[in-house]
């Protein structure tokens, strides 16, 4: 199987987790900004808005990554986890679709209410969902020895204060302060993002498998172009932010694209390719 055809056929998994991620970090950075005067702008019915769109959009490319909706009864069934030769199995996909329901929920919530409660509650069921989603790669460690559960959770929480930020700045900040804040935290999130790639990259190159010498020859020459291109893309977002406040939607659109071109490797080139057990 290609490069190519592992890309579509993890193309609803790619989008659901880019975009549920920035729609964390896009909730993290709304409850710094503006918690105490949510109420009294209404800035809350835009964010709760913009926010709910996001979310509703992953949850239905997810959908389509299960196959068919009938397998949702199943997943939530096991929610609390399982039995397996006497031992009790943490079931962490289920946990993800519960966290990814409680984000929309709970944005419902500050859509309709704009309450402070609801605004700080959102960004932490948000990084539980999160971590759910980290740990499901994490637990399958063992048969994809390509992923590893600590970088993929800094990869995670990486991407979703890069891409939430400058989500952030392109659709919701107004003011001087805002602004601020949220190029700090983009340029922050680049910074940590660009590290765990490094990090993922280096732990790859020296990873020793039975079945092929380098890992990397499973990209068949794409992987330095689809992770150099989607650094450069955005590291170009960052700047366009910095530089002026009319290109922040402009470098929401390169960051996204960006760390989309990085995440095909993570899933098209890993799951499709490497699979022992």
């Amino acid at each position: 199987m290609t490069l190519y055809n592992s890309f579509i056929e993890e193309l609803p998994l790619i989008l659901f987790t880019v975009i549920a991620q920035g729609a964390v970090g896009f909730s993290l950075l709304y409850s710094i900004n503006n918690a105490n005067t949510a109420i009294k702008d209404e800035s809350y019915k835009k964010f709760g808005l913009i926010f709910l769109i996001f979310v509703i959009i992953s949850m239905v490319t997810s959908i389509f990554h299960l196959g068919t909706p009938l397998h949702i009864p199943y997943m939530l069934g096991r929610i609390f986890g399982f039995s397996q030769d006497g031992h009790h199995i943490v079931s962490w996909l289920p946990l993800e679709i519960v966290g990814i329901g409680l984000m929309l929920l709970v944005g419902i919530i500050v859509f309709l209410k704009g309450t402070k409660l609801a605004i700080y509650a959102l960004p932490i069921v948000g990084i539980a969902m999160l971590y759910a989603m980290g740990n499901i790669y994490g637990s399958m460690a063992s048969t994809i020895p390509t992923w590893n559960l600590n970088l993929t959770l800094f990869l995670f929480f990486s991407s979703a204060l890069l891409l939430g930020s400058v989500m952030y700045s392109a659709f919701i900040a107004k003011s001087q302060k805002e602004y601020s804040v949220s190029n700090l935290a983009s340029v922050i999130g680049f910074t940590l993002f660009v590290l765990s790639l490094a990090l993922y990259t280096f732990y790859l190159g020296n990873l020793k498998l039975d079945v092929i010498n380098n890992v990397f020859d499973l990209a068949s020459g794409n992987y330095i172009y689809l992770m150099g291109w989607g650094i450069v893309l955005s590291g170009i977002g960052i700047c366009l932010l910095l530089l002026k406040r009319n290109f922040s939607k402009l470098a929401f659109i390169a960051v996204l694209v960006g760390i989309l071109l990085t995440r095909i490797l993570f899933y098209g080139l890993i799951t499709s390719h490497i699979f022992l057990g």
